[in-house]
């Protein structure tokens, strides 16, 4: 080489290095520290019109920290999972091949996270659903997959405590379930904890997701002289079967129990007539009395036209979100393997209060809400659907959960 040509050459390296050098770090370190996260909800199918709400609150977490955590930066893309595990998992799939995918909150019905899930195990990236299904945290556990909600065997066992409290001359019980995951996990804990609160389950109607027509399970609970319908579905199969139930004349004449509710987006869709007598479990109201709960339900408002406030399906998401970064900044980092070590035991004040994630099956052990509804006559104004009157944060036994190796990263 020359000297003019050494020269030239140091002078263009120089420049070079100037260019890919942004504050100290090279660029190319910097572009592979932005962070994609895969929100996955259904924006058709049984359960669409929950899905564009839990987009807008995952979201809302992450403008909260202007997509910035650790020092690293935060991209946020969505995909429709139909509420079909097939497209949810090739959209999954696609998400982390073409997006570099590494965190996944959402979906919504349970069969399909976890069938997710599953993809995130094989993908070695984190997942984190809010649903009904035991199975997340239990037999089907393992490092990649965190339950947000609280677990089927806490939520059953307050709300019948808190059925019992309110209807101390009740026995019979009859069930509405959605027949998949979802609701048979809820199921099994609804007839093991019954007796012990003086309950005896004296028949079970199991359902199909989207079910429409009630009037022959209504026909049936009928002929068994209930002291409440007990209900395990959600959704607007919820709201179908409350119509038909009020339809016929059986409540409010005798009590409904949502035991799993979507809360606002299933009461809104209701007449206070409807509402009447009625009982609700769920894993988010937006009265809950916590900084974090006040702010997100406050900012979520004023983007609503009509000022509708959040119920379960945006909290999850927003909640998920938040456990996300919380994670993150437990670990000082986006690594996957760092952030799961992180979060594994994590304790945090924050959506919905005290909240524990348990390393050994990665359950978040935090309140469940039970709402006894408003009367017509007592509403302070179009939203007040209910008041929430007890909660739980009771853990479920270690000898009934079902994840007994949660295995290695």
């Amino acid at each position: 080489m020359t000297p003019i040509d050494r020269r030239t050459f140091l002078a263009g390296s120089t420049a070079l290095g100037a260019a890919a050098m942004v504050g100290g770090v090279p660029a190319v370190a910097r572009a592979a520290k932005t962070t994609t996260i895969l929100g996955i909800f259904p924006l058709t199918g049984p359960y669409a019109d929950t899905g564009p709400l839990m987009s807008k609150a995952a979201e809302m977490a992450l403008k909260e920290v202007d997509y910035e955590v650790a020092g690293q930066k935060l991209r946020y893309v969505t995909r429709d999972s139909e509420t079909k595990a097939g497209s949810a998992t090739r959209r999954a799939e696609e998400a982390i091949a073409s997006d570099d995918v590494k965190y996944i909150v959402g979906p919504w019905s349970s069969g399909v996270a976890l069938a997710v899930g599953e993809v995130a195990r094989k993908r070695k990236v984190v997942h984190w659903f809010s649903g009904g299904t035991e199975d997340i945290s239990g037999k089907r556990c393992h490092r990649y997959a965190f339950q947000w909600a609280a677990s089927p065997w806490t939520a059953m066992d307050v709300v019948l405590a808190t059925f019992r409290k309110q209807n101390q001359k009740a026995k019979r019980l009859y069930l509405f379930i959605v027949d998949y995951a979802f609701g048979w996990s809820l199921q099994k804990y609804v007839e093991t904890l019954a007796p012990g609160h003086g309950f005896e389950v004296v028949g079970v109607d199991r359902h199909p997701l989207g079910q429409r027509e009630y009037s022959s399970y209504i026909t049936k609970a009928a002929a068994t002289n209930p002291d409440a319908i007990y209900m395990v579905n959600f959704g607007l199969d919820t709201v179908s079967a409350v119509r038909q139930l009020f339809n016929f004349g059986m409540t409010p004449k005798i009590p409904v129990i949502l035991s799993w509710s979507a809360g606002v987006e299933e009461l809104v869709q209701m007449s206070p007539e409807m509402r009447q007598n009625m009982l609700v479990g769920t894993n988010f109201y937006y009265t809950i009395d916590t900084p974090v709960a006040k702010k997100f339900v406050a900012e979520y408002r004023k983007q609503d036209s009509k000022g509708l406030p959040p119920g379960y399906a945006p909290g999850a998401s927003y909640g998920c979100m938040r456990m996300v970064l919380a994670g993150m900044r437990a670990a000082k980092s986006t690594d996957v393997p760092a952030v799961i070590k992180a979060t594994e035991g994590l304790k945090i004040d924050d959506l919905v209060g005290e909240q524990t994630v348990v390393a050994r099956n990665h359950q978040t052990v935090r309140p469940y809400f039970v709402l006894k509804t408003t009367p017509k006559s007592e509403m302070k104004d179009d939203y007040d659907f209910g008041t929430i009157i007890n909660s739980s944060a009771k853990e479920q036994p270690g000898e009934l959960n079902e994840c007994k190796d949660i295995g290695s990263l």
